[in-house]
């Protein structure tokens, strides 16, 4: 089994993947795209992706990605983030580099610490590591093993906000877990039109069947300006009599795709 994670080593997304999978292989993606396409043309491999942050919602470009192609979430793992600050010198930092949830994750304590920085975003925070360690006006957020290893004084330690967990997706094209029991279901809804009353009459069917529907958010279809997809997260598996009931009268207002079980 191959396991594909965003990389280079010792991104969150590779610490996830070890934990989930400590015995495969793991190859390194240099960004999400690339790592579907790579999903896409191997289908009985295995991609680890982070899909939703406690204290910043869902990663955008995830569920863009899980709608665009044949990957579908087949599990998730839930694991606790710790950032921290590192540098060559800490009197000469005017930038700061990580992935930019890892920026957004670390906003408070930058706004405190070091409101006048710029922040740079770089496709991961082993890269921003690698860009801090070659410049000294570069300072880093990542893990604290990521700046020890790539030569970095490590100014400062858990810098995120209080409880701040990621979730991440396991994602394939078929689905290595087909005969164990998932609780949860996501799927986003392309309305077929434009009326007042709409979403009302997507939420509707959850209340009349008794349905925990547990997340609910909007993004640009790319069809046209205004016109926008709803992704939504509930208890519940296509088998079951009320998930049924629901899906058939969500179709009767939208295009229902199924992005995944978990």
């Amino acid at each position: 089994m191959t396991i594909h994670c965003l990389g280079p080593a010792g991104t969150f997304s590779h610490e996830a993947a070890e934990k989930i999978f400590p015995s495969e292989e793991i190859v390194f993606s240099p960004n999400f795209d690339a790592l579907f396409s790579a999903l896409d043309d191997h289908p009985k491999d295995i991609g680890v992706v982070p899909i939703e942050n406690s204290l910043h919602g869902s990663i955008d470009e995830i569920l863009d990605l899980l709608y665009e192609s044949k990957v579908r979430i087949v599990k998730t793992y839930d694991l606790a983030i710790k950032h921290s600050f590192g540098a060559l010198d800490s009197k000469k930092i005017i930038k700061v580099a990580s992935h930019p949830q890892a920026l957004r994750q670390c906003r408070k304590w930058l706004k405190e610490h070091y409101p006048k920085v710029e922040h740079f975003p770089t496709s991961s925070t082993a890269a921003a590591s690698a860009l801090a360690a070659n410049d000294p006006s570069v300072a880093a957020i990542a893990s604290t093993n990521i700046l020890a290893s790539s030569g970095l004084k490590v100014l400062a330690e858990d810098i995120e906000g209080d409880g701040n967990t990621t979730r991440f997706a396991i994602v394939s094209v078929t689905d290595p877990y087909e005969n164990e029991q998932r609780t949860h279901l996501t799927i986003v809804l392309n309305p077929t039109g434009d009326r007042p009353g709409l979403l009302h009459a997507l939420l509707t069917p959850f209340k009349v069947y008794d349905v925990n529907l547990t997340r609910i958010e909007s993004r640009p279809s790319g069809e046209r300006f205004g016109h926008y997809v709803f992704y939504l997260d509930f208890l519940g598996s296509p088998e079951e009599g009320r998930t049924k009931k629901v899906l058939e009268e969500l179709a009767q207002h939208a295009d229902v795709t199924i992005l995944g079980q978990w």
